[in-house]
């Protein structure tokens, strides 16, 4: 695609997580004779080198729910990442220095698995392969989009190298801080928890055996994610007000710190990586779909981490997304038709209001050091540690269960 001034039915912004797995959910629409655009500000590899990424598969670790999991088997793309994706077999909740603990368990649930830890770049290497440029795929990267207008056809795009692309439909996933919704007025509403995450991963003296850990603890929620056999992904929450003073810790002294937090339930942590840190906020658009016009991913919607179920929300929103276009496409309709758009929101709408309520909710119970609400909680965790029929509920919704699946063939 060299010409000054292209046209294609359906344009990705964004090769991460949410635009490349669009992309594979469209295969049947590319079948039935749709082009598709995918642009990107990175050069994009398709291979195992990964020296060159997008900017989301960096060095942070994705939770996988097992309902991904089948989603990506229906895809054909999880034998590529299963290799590198570590399986979560047993989850163990607790509160420090109270009575309050859970545990989740795969065999009481029927599966392999409650779900999989995977660092972003290999998972990116996944949902990159077989995405190279074809006659009904136009991969644009680097590129970037300087200016976006909608026209009665649908969108007109001025490119950074002053190239024009015109499209049926525009599929903005190119994360939330992109500039673009606001040229077409669409704003976002952002609720600060006033809290970061710190991201790194430690090696301990034991191996983890598949046991994943939430502990809530007076510097706030932490997860120990099992990664490879004696390592872990570790998200930690830190208030605003103390994560500049923990960041400037010496690794030992942080290691002693994490330790006091976590226990010895890990073992002894013996080493830890580079330290990365991100605000939390729930950033919700004002819009997602208008005719023409569809925001995904994060830049649709960006929730706290504490549930781990960001990806695995966009994973399903795009899944859904592909049913309608691919059906409109089979059908010969319209894929920017904004009646092909409001059916697929209204199908997903519960869905994401009940994932963004409960991620939510979740780190104001767990970041509460309020007594009554530690005491509420402690007593919810015994519930559910007796109770198996609430063990299951929490732990289907853990695993991105309950939801009816997309039609994706």
């Amino acid at each position: 695609m060299s010409t000054d001034n292209s046209k294609v039915d359906i344009t990705i912004l964004g090769a991460g997580m949410a635009g490349a797995s669009l992309v594979h959910f469209l295969a049947p629409a590319r079948a039935a004779g749709l082009s598709i655009a995918l642009i990107d500000r990175q050069p994009l590899s398709w291979d195992k080198d990964d020296s060159d990424r997008p900017p989301s598969f960096d060095g942070r670790a994705t939770a996988l729910s097992w309902g991904t999991r089948q989603i990506l088997e229906e895809l054909g793309i999880w034998n590529s990442i299963a290799p590198y994706a570590c399986s979560i077999d047993h989850i163990q909740v607790s509160d420090e220095g109270r009575f309050g603990q859970a545990q989740l368990h795969a065999n009481e649930q029927n599966t392999e698995a409650l779900g999989y830890i995977i660092e972003n770049h290999r998972l990116g290497h996944g949902l990159l392969s077989g995405l190279s440029a074809s006659d009904s795929l136009h991969v644009m990267a680097p590129n970037s989009v300087e200016t976006v207008r909608m026209t009665a056809e649908g969108a007109e795009l001025i490119l950074d190298d002053g190239r024009t692309l015109t499209t049926t439909l525009l599929i903005m996933a190119d994360g939330g801080r992109s500039p673009l919704p606001r040229q077409l007025g669409i704003e976002q509403s952002r609720k600060d928890y006033g809290a970061q995450a710190l991201v790194t991963q430690v090696k301990c003296e034991k191996p983890h055996d598949h046991w994943a850990y939430e502990r809530f603890s007076s510097d706030g929620p932490i997860a120990f994610l099992p990664l490879n056999k004696d390592e872990y992904a570790v998200v930690w929450t830190l208030s605003d007000d103390e994560v500049d003073d923990v960041l400037a810790l010496a690794d030992d002294v942080l290691i002693e710190r994490l330790q006091a937090r976590i226990g010895y339930r890990v073992g002894k942590i013996s080493a830890m990586g580079e330290r990365l840190t991100y605000p939390l906020a729930l950033v919700k658009s004002s819009e997602q779909v208008r005719r023409s016009l569809v925001l995904l991913g994060n830049a649709a919607h960006s929730l706290h981490p504490v549930a781990g179920q960001g990806f695995n929300l966009t994973l399903r929103d795009a899944a859904v997304l592909a049913e309608h276009l691919n059906r409109a496409a089979m059908q010969g309709q319209d894929v920017g038709s904004l009646e092909v758009l409001e059916a697929y929101l209204q199908q997903q709408s519960a869905d994401q209001r009940n994932t963004i309520a409960a991620s939510d909710l979740l780190p104001r119970i767990f970041g509460s050091k309020a007594p009554a609400v530690a005491f509420l909680r402690d007593a919810g965790l015994l519930s559910m540690a007796a109770a198996p029929v609430a063990r299951r509920l929490f732990a289907r919704h853990a695993m991105g269960l309950g939801h009816t699946a997309a039609k994706l063939g």
